[in-house]
């Protein structure tokens, strides 16, 4: 008898005596393996304009402690009339942006670090950069890079919100809950 009753305690105990809010927060590390995949559907990009034909190539992924930002590493391939074709590369730090509604986890603010074409001139340079920039702004926060499922928290997804993320040595740690 003793046993029995100790028996339904410990599982009461086992019960309520986990913190209330044990799975309020949920917690996922993302590798830049699975960011890499998902861009290979989303490149390459190309824009048009009246001199140039700018095409942004497949971006390599480096996540490091070093950066509290994604670093997008891009290829960038510009055929301009009468100058032939350049090649450069973009290197753009990325936010994180969280659609609830959704539970979609997409890049946000995108912004130029650094922007090499090298054999053009300064104008045309600066042209180009305004134009990758504007391509950046326009198609990265479009990249759905991960998507949280209802059933993995413990409330509503229209409740959930991107508590945190933090870049570390190749991976992306993600943590969803609420207030």
């Amino acid at each position: 008898m003793i046993f029995r009753v100790l028996k339904i305690f410990f599982a009461g105990f086992a019960l309520l005596g986990s913190p209330p809010l044990a799975h309020a927060a949920f917690v996922v590390d993302l590798p830049d393996t699975r960011i890499q995949s998902v861009l290979q559907n989303y490149f390459p990009i190309n824009e048009y304009a009246a001199f140039a034909r700018v095409s942004m190539g497949v971006p390599q992924v480096r996540l490091s402690k070093a950066n509290k930002d994604i670093v997008l590493v891009i290829p960038l391939t510009a055929k301009m009339m009468g100058e032939g074709v350049h090649k450069g590369r973009v290197t753009m730090l990325m936010g994180l942006s969280y659609k609830a509604a959704s539970g979609g986890l997409f890049f946000g603010l995108p912004r130029i670090e650094q922007f090499e074409i090298p054999g053009v001139s300064e104008k045309i340079a600066a042209d180009l950069r305004d134009i990758v920039d504007v391509m950046g702004k326009n198609a990265l926060p479009l990249v759905r890079i991960y998507a949280v499922k209802e059933r993995d928290l413990n409330h509503s997804l229209a409740k959930s919100e991107l508590k945190s993320f933090v870049v570390e040595e190749g991976r992306l740690h993600l943590e969803f809950g609420f207030d």
